[in-house]
């Protein structure tokens, strides 16, 4: 399941700039979709990991109520590390030795 979600990150357009994976997995960790959305530049970015929390948030909240903080938690930590795979399989493919890279990267 996680090779599936790695594979579905390669589906998205590459990033404008090359981002730092340690960075971006922090402010994803810390600051959830909206934070990667801004060091991303991509509303997608903000998309993702945002509908991830909610519903994480919302499947623990109808489980129990006392169990809608362990959504966030996990939430947190699947927003960093979107983050971090999102940066490093873009970098990947900007980089010039990529066999997938596409033939114009605009700067």
């Amino acid at each position: 399941m996680f090779d599936l979600a790695i594979k579905g990150l390669g589906k998205l357009p590459v990033l404008k700039k090359e981002r730092n994976p340690n960075v971006a997995g922090a402010i994803g960790f810390l600051l959830g979709g909206v934070g990667l959305g801004i060091y991303f530049r991509s509303f997608i970015d903000f998309l993702v990991p945002l509908g991830i929390v909610v519903a994480l948030v919302a499947m623990s909240s109808s489980i129990a109520a006392g169990l809608a903080s362990l959504g966030w938690l996990g939430g947190a930590v699947i927003a960093g590390l979107y983050g971090y795979f999102r940066a490093r399989q873009s970098n990947e493919r900007r980089s010039p030795d990529s066999a997938t890279t596409p033939a114009l990267i605009p700067n």
